[in-house]
């Protein structure tokens, strides 16, 4: 009997600690930071791609951002545009959702935080 008791209120216990806990905030962050990833990579390898070009002729010369984006497509395809995103989306999904879990679920506010300091 006092196994059950003390499960019950230790579970009550958890319960309101993290009553403020929201999931479904880690699930928005993750899968917002993913998707925008995704969305944006290919951009973000044109923009590459311009900074390391430097006249060599052993690198493509582009004339432009459609032009990079067509060049990419015609030599490598799909594949091609999403070079390397893997580490960014693993890293995108990691930071957004943990930003949103923790910044939107905590009781402490930063801006409330911000108002005590000053």
């Amino acid at each position: 009997m006092t196994g059950q008791g003390q499960s019950a209120s230790g579970s009550s216990a958890w319960s309101t600690v993290f009553r403020h806990v929201r999931y479904e905030n880690l699930i928005a962050g993750v899968s917002g930071g993913v998707l925008s990833n995704l969305a944006l990579h290919p951009l973000d390898l044109v923009k590459i791609r311009f900074a390391v070009s430097d006249g060599l002729e052993l690198r493509p010369k582009y004339n432009g951002i459609l032009h990079c984006l067509t060049t990419i497509w015609k030599l490598d395809g799909l594949r091609g545009l999403y070079q390397g995103v893997t580490p960014n989306v693993w890293g995108a999904g990691l930071s957004w959702g943990l930003y949103f879990f923790l910044q939107i679920s905590s009781p402490f506010k930063i801006t409330a935080l911000t108002c005590l300091l000053k």
